[in-house]
């Protein structure tokens, strides 16, 4: 039960911020587009100050669940909702048209569904790995193990505990030291 808490936290967090984001650009094009239609030039700002604090709060809801999450899951659920959040208040606060041709419209359609459909694999990876035949989990986990082994071995550093130590030379630092008494000379 905590690992699906933990999820749904990721999922939480990569959505608020995701929002936010989106939110966020909406909110500047609205800004201008208020100044292209007549309204005071002081929207302008108002709109890009708004756009920037909801940028600002989606930044500490994303920090907040990669504090607490997987990277993976929180931000592509935050660009997923970043996008969808952009275009559908898009159309339905600023008007905006889907594309009018079938295929165009059929491709941003299968877009969206993949990238729904990969967040779903991606979030439920663990929980796939038992349906999966026995076969294919040793193969995956074998490749993962050997992966992971890799990473282990003698290419990565192994970070040096002991104190920092700085040895200069007395010869090196007379050079680099001038006296007052050798600069009047």
């Amino acid at each position: 039960m905590q690992m699906q808490s933990e999820v749904v936290e990721e999922i939480i967090f990569g959505l608020e911020s995701g929002i936010l984001f989106g939110m966020a650009s909406v909110i500047s094009k609205m800004g201008f587009l208020f100044s292209e239609q007549g309204f005071s030039k002081v929207v302008v700002p108002v709109c890009i100050s708004i756009s920037i604090c909801c940028s600002a709060t989606g930044f500490v809801y994303q920090t907040r669940g990669l504090k607490h999450g997987r990277a993976i899951v929180v931000s592509t659920c935050a660009a997923v909702a970043s996008i969808l959040t952009g275009v559908l208040a898009g159309m339905l606060a600023l008007g905006e048209d889907m594309p009018s041709a079938s295929v165009a419209r059929l491709s941003l359609l299968l877009g969206w569904s993949f990238i729904t459909a990969g967040v779903i694999v991606l979030v439920c990876s663990t929980r796939l790995m038992g349906v999966l035949p026995r076969p294919i989990r040793h193969i995956l986990r074998s490749n993962l193990e050997r992966h992971h082994n890799l990473r282990r071995s003698g290419s990565l550093r192994v970070k040096d505990t002991s104190p920092p130590s700085a040895v200069i030379h007395a010869s090196t630092l007379h050079h680099l030291i001038t006296s007052p008494a050798k600069e009047k000379a």
